[in-house]
């Protein structure tokens, strides 16, 4: 079993990496699209962020994480939704390995139903990563329709895992709530797009 483990966080660490990768590949495409003067001197485009975020649920936190992002200094909309997925994948890969470590550092005391429960999060977690990875490839394809199918399947995860846990694990809940939120910044940050570029 701890061969399997260890093989999942690297493979979720692995897609991490893929996405800082992708992410920083797609910023330089879009600065030459719609930078501005702010963003050109090396600043971030709070006016920008304001346009990107005023469809999330929470959108001080959705400014907050963006601006704190080396990347969103002159990044356009399409690099900004690159920024917000790399965020949710890397809180993901967070999850992962918080539930992972959960069940290989406990493995004899924890119940079985909260075993079951993380067991199956793993899972959801899992899937989550591949919605994300995919949206990567969908925002590189202008297919945003797509991106927010695949957001929104994460999200679903995230509320699979919390069932599966049924408030058991209060760190969990805590994790998968940072989780969906960042998930809502791309879904914001697709619906400020144009339709079609």
């Amino acid at each position: 079993m701890k061969p399997i483990a260890a093989a999942f966080f690297f493979l979720s660490t692995l897609c991490a990496a893929r996405f800082v990768v992708v992410a920083g590949n797609g910023q330089g495409q879009g600065e030459s699209e719609g930078s501005n003067t702010a963003a050109a001197a090396g600043e971030v485009n709070m006016k920008l962020l304001e346009q990107a975020c005023q469809h999330s649920p929470r959108k001080d936190l959705c400014i907050e994480s963006l601006e704190k992002d080396s990347n969103s200094k002159g990044a356009d909309l399409i690099g900004l939704a690159y920024i917000a997925v790399r965020l949710a994948a890397a809180m993901a890969a967070d999850v992962d390995e918080h539930m992972r470590s959960l069940l290989m550092h406990n493995a004899t005391t924890l119940d079985p139903m909260i075993q079951q429960g993380l067991a199956d999060c793993v899972e959801h977690y899992s899937d989550a990563n591949d919605q994300l990875d995919d949206c990567t490839a969908a925002i590189s394809a202008s297919n945003f329709k797509d991106v927010e199918v695949w957001v929104n399947v994460a999200i679903s995860d995230a509320d699979f895992c919390d069932k599966s846990l049924k408030g058991q694990e209060s760190v969990m809940v805590a994790k998968n709530k940072a989780f969906r939120l960042l998930c809502n910044n791309i879904l914001s940050i697709i619906k400020a797009l144009p339709a079609e570029k």
